[in-house]
């Protein structure tokens, strides 16, 4: 049975981050040596490209918000194949404290909710992405680059 979660109205929602910040978690979705990568039609970071993601709810674990992520913003079904790390935006606007999986997809057909105007899998890090998840990506690869180098 699936489980639901009370969400904030979003002026309760947007008033939280005036004094609080926000547990989240993203995505590096990867498939072939790509990342999925979404362009946000919302703020913060409009226009930008960024890692799927989203707040944690109360009572939700960390890797079970991961997977209702992918299913609620791409329609995908996820495997986490491992947990990158903590990364933190200390930002005015917005401070996120993100919890980041990385993940293959399982099944689904990618839909794109509300939030994003575009998906697409990227080799390389793009120019007009979220700053602070650039580093991310870093490490993401860079981890994966090391792995592979012990398996050899």
């Amino acid at each position: 049975m699936k489980k639901k979660f009370a969400k904030a109205p979003k002026s309760l929602f947007d008033k939280f981050s005036s004094y609080f910040p926000y547990s989240t978690v993203d995505l590096v979705i990867r498939d072939n040596g790509s990342v999925l990568l979404t362009k946000r039609t919302i703020l913060p970071y409009k226009n930008k490209w960024n890692l799927p993601g989203g707040v944690v709810f109360k009572t939700e674990k960390l890797s079970d918000a991961a997977k209702r992520v992918a299913k609620e913003e791409l329609n995908l079904i996820v495997k986490l194949e491992g947990f990158l790390g903590v990364y933190e935006n200390p930002v005015y606007s917005r401070h996120d404290i993100s919890h980041v999986f990385i993940a293959t997809i399982v099944r689904g057909n990618i839909v794109r909710d509300f939030q994003s105007s575009q998906v697409k899998f990227f080799k390389e890090i793009p120019h007009d992405m979220v700053p602070y998840q650039k580093k991310i990506l870093r490490d993401a690869k860079t981890i994966s680059r090391k792995r592979r180098s012990m398996q050899s």
